[in-house]
């Protein structure tokens, strides 16, 4: 089954998603930090209020098939940004609210487009 969701807004680029942060972990009984990359305020904005349009616009009943998922792209955005930095951020949004490992996913950009107005800057997602 093929669908369809359309998530609005420009997307984080995948460049600026991340940033060196401080995970922590526990040796001989003390806490010891270390650098960790950890998503941006922005990037984790978007991709939760992308998660909510995905969840509203998956099929009900659809379940993800056995081995690879061919997701088509269409980009309308307001930066020129690079699409497979731009997908990337959308694809850590869609795999888990799909139930898909992301490795199993085949991303196809079909079209990308600048200079859109913000109001209508936005990503075209295709599941086939």
């Amino acid at each position: 089954m093929t669908w369809h969701v359309i998530i609005p807004g420009q997307p984080v680029s995948g460049n600026h998603a991340n940033k060196i942060g401080r995970g922590y972990r526990k040796r001989n009984g003390i806490s010891v930090s270390y650098p960790k990359l950890i998503k941006t305020p922005e990037a984790e904005a978007y991709q939760e209020a992308a998660a909510m349009v995905i969840g509203a616009a998956k099929p009900s009943g659809w379940t993800p098939p056995e081995g690879f998922l061919a997701v088509e792209y269409r980009l309308y955005l307001t930066d020129p940004v690079d699409a497979t930095n731009v997908i990337k951020t959308v694809e850590d949004a869609l795999a888990p609210k799909i139930g898909v490992n992301d490795r199993y996913m085949m991303p196809r950009c079909m079209h990308i487009e600048h200079g859109v107005p913000n109001a209508e800057a936005r990503v075209e997602v295709t599941i086939l």
